[in-house]
This record gives structure tokens, sequence and C-alpha cells, in this order.
């Protein structure tokens, strides 16, 4: 989706493969080069190792040294320049379609802190017209809490009130990361500095309509700074979904009756084991029960559109009695899916409502899609420090895991010793262990 890079301090010959590397290595459609260094007259010479395929956008009319370099692929997406300073550039992003997916403000703020409470006012301005998903990212150069940074001096509150009192005013939130937590070093041996400086912020739109991307703090390489890579999350298709069940279902016509004779049926087996076989079995009939509800959305779109159409030839006979009672039916049915649909988004959410009577689907939606990212595991560390990333790699380094943790079966163990088992360490728990032991021999036996 988007990266950046800060290539402070890096030799010219050395930052241009890098930056050739870094290309073939994540194929990001678009990129912020930051503290570039490069003077004006040699920019020419230095595009052209990057390859003819990308277009660029740049502060030189603002700095003589234009820190920030935007490059991105015209055969992907397309970047306007919307505003252009000395310590940024606001673009919007749209893709192939021409559609507006976010607005995005690449920023590289200046040392002094003068300069960077000028840039937070104009960060203020901007943002006070903006309706559209918007992220601002880049390096900030200032720390967000005293937390942020290890080594040096002392981070006192003054330093980044300013920056904190922007956000709040403009409703930007920094968006959660992945990898490492400090993104600048000082790579001393000798009293080292880290810091968090490089950021992403967004506004609550940005983040409502693009939850389904993950912000990656890179390992810095040859840089001081690490890259931050911004791009959408690939979820697997599942093959198969799990039976949920929803609590509107009891409210439907014979629910009682399917229960009841599901449970009467005579089940075999310990009293767990019927109450399992019981709910296993009923699956199928709730499942049947549960179809009216599937595709709500395009129910209610339906409704909708009928009731727009019986409406509208109600309004050339007003006196049609027919017509008016296939409208008050309508009227009845829009009401009841989209009350349904809300029920079933908040269970499946886990939320409670934001205010009592009022619609909240889309923000159940986004929900649904948080939580849904928050359980998947697509990526994990094994104890070697490899990343593995496909299904079959994780299952391995998972079953490895536990498989030593827990241990193997053992193939000189006779048989379980009675006594030594009924010699519990607490006394009440000796009855337990003994009714425990009762139902698992019988359960063998059977």
């Amino acid at each position: 989706m988007i990266s950046t890079w800060n290539f402070r301090g890096i030799n010219k010959e050395v930052r241009h493969r890098e930056v050739s590397s870094y290309f073939s290595t994540f194929k990001v459609p678009i990129i912020a080069l930051l503290e570039t260094r490069v003077k004006k007259d040699n920019v020419s010479t230095i595009r052209r190792k990057f390859g003819n395929y990308w277009s660029y956008l740049d502060n030189y009319s603002h700095h003589h040294n234009g820190r920030i370099w935007l490059m991105w692929k015209d055969q992907e997406i397309r970047v306007n320049l919307l505003q252009c300073e000395e310590q940024y550039l606001h673009v919007e992003v749209k893709n192939l379609d021409n559609k507006v997916p976010y607005l995005a403000t690449i920023m590289y703020a200046l040392s002094q802190p003068d300069r960077r409470k000028l840039l937070w006012s104009q960060i203020d301005h901007l943002g006070s017209n903006i309706t559209l998903p918007w992220i601002v990212i880049g390096d900030f150069n200032n720390v967000l809490t005293s937390q942020d940074m290890i080594g040096g001096n002392r981070v006192h509150t003054t330093e980044y009130t300013d920056l904190a009192e922007m956000m709040h005013k403009q409703g930007l939130f920094e968006a959660p990361t992945r990898g490492c937590y400090y993104t600048w070093s000082n790579k001393h041996t000798a009293d080292p500095i880290y810091s968090r400086i490089d950021r992403l912020l967004g506004n609550s739109q940005w983040f409502q309509d693009y939850s389904d991307v993950i912000v990656e703090v890179l390992p810095p390489s040859i840089s001081d700074h690490s890259p931050i890579r911004v791009s959408y999350l690939v979820t697997p298709r599942r093959r198969k979904s799990m039976f949920k069940f929803l609590n509107c279902v009891t409210k439907k016509d014979g629910y009682l009756d399917i229960v009841k004779d599901s449970w009467n049926q005579r089940t075999h087996g310990y009293a767990m084991q019927r109450l399992w076989y019981k709910m296993k079995r009923l699956q199928q009939p709730l499942k049947t029960l549960q179809k009216s509800f599937n595709h709500i959305q395009i129910q209610i779109l339906k409704a909708r559109t009928d009731l727009i159409d019986a409406q509208h030839k109600f309004g050339i006979n007003l006196f049609d009695e027919d017509a008016v009672v296939q409208v008050k039916n309508l009227t009845a049915t829009v009401l009841e899916l989209s009350q349904l649909e809300e029920h079933i988004l908040m269970q499946r959410s886990k939320v409670e409502w934001l205010r009592q009577g009022d619609g909240n689907n889309k923000f159940f939606y986004s929900t649904i899609k948080e939580k849904n990212k928050q359980k998947a595991m697509h990526t994990l560390t094994s104890s070697t420090g490899e990343i593995l990333s496909s299904k079959e790699d994780i299952t391995n380094e998972v079953l490895e895991f536990y498989t030593s943790l827990v241990g193997t079966a053992s193939e000189t163990l006779a048989g379980i010793n009675l006594p030594c088992i009924l010699k519990g360490p607490v006394p009440w728990f000796r009855w337990i262990q003994f009714l425990l032991l009762q139902e698992l021999l019988a359960y063998c036996e059977a």
C-alpha cells in the first residue's frame, strides 16, 4: 500500500543500492523516501537508476534539498498533489477507477522545536476540512509519550504536548504496529538511544474503512531509521464455517417444537455423552431454520425497493385500500428486517449499543472484521527466529513446540498406579479423583 524510509547518514552509492533492493523485495506501489539529501541538479541522474516505471513528487520548491520524495507506479494507482510545504506533501491517492480511497500527508519534521510547532499548526489547519479517510505518515522527529525513548536526556511533557493536542483536535490516532517498537537508534555501543519517532496516524474514517490493513515497523537494515510498511492483510478463505447459533432463532415459529422433538429422542451413553450427542444432533435442524436469516442485507435491500415501488403506486391513487395495506405491510417488513440485522450483528460483534435506538450496523461490521483479524494467526516467529507465514509451516511449528513442552507417550509405563493416584495432597480432592477414575475406567471398558 505505502511505505516510508529515512536515509539520514548513509553513503549515496549504498543508499541507491538499498533502495533498489527494497523495491524488489517488498514490491510496494507507492513509497516515500525521507531526508534523501539529493541536490536538485542530481535528481534526474539518481531517479534513472530506479527504473522508468516510477512517477515522482517532491518538495524542492519549498526546501533546497528536497527532503521528501514520493514515488508511485501509475500502472497501479493515481496520485494528485494537493499541497506542498517545507515539511510535508499532502496528496490524494486514487485507484485506477478514479475513486478516492484516502488522503495521505507524508511528512519529514525538522529537528528545531519551533519549526515542528509550525508543522503541527499546518497539519491542524489542513485537517479542518477533511472528511475522507486520512493518514499522516513519516518521520515526526517527536516522541508522543515519555515511554517512546530510552537513553539520552529525559523526555519532558512539553516536548510532545503540541503534537498530542493537534491529534486530539483533528481526531487522529496512532495505528498499532507490528515489529520493532522503536523506530530510530543512534547505533552507538556506548550510551545507545532508542526512540519511536516514525509513525502512522489516521482519522476514524480511515481506521473504519481500512480495518484490514497492517502497519509494520521493519528492521532498519543499514539506516538508523526503520522503514514503515502499510499493507493489506491477506486473509485465507475458510473452507467451512462452524455452526453459530443466532439468538433470534428462538423467536421463529416452530423453534420449540424442533428442539423438543430432537431432545426427546433416546440417546445411549453416560450423561455427558448424551448431552453432547443431543446438542450435535440439534445442529442440522437449527441450521435449516436459520437459513431464512442468510443474506439479510439482500433481503433488506429488496424490501426497501418493494416499499418504494408500493409508495409510488400509492401516490397515484391515495384512496386505494389495497395499496395502503401493502405499504403498511412492507414498512413493517423493512423495520423488522433492519432490527433483526442489528441484533445479529450485535451478537456476532459481541459489543453493546453505542446509542439506544440508533442503528450501528457499520460499526458492528467493523468490529467483526477487527475481531476476526485479531483471532487469526497469519505469521508466527519460530524458535530459531524465522518468520513463518504459510499454514503448513505454522501448524508444524505449533505441533513441534507443544510436543517438546508436553512430551510424548511413554513406552515403558505398564499402567495406572491406582494407590498412588488416590493419595492426593488434599483430602477432599481424593473423592473427586476416585469418581473421575471410575468414570475413566468405565468408559475404557465400554
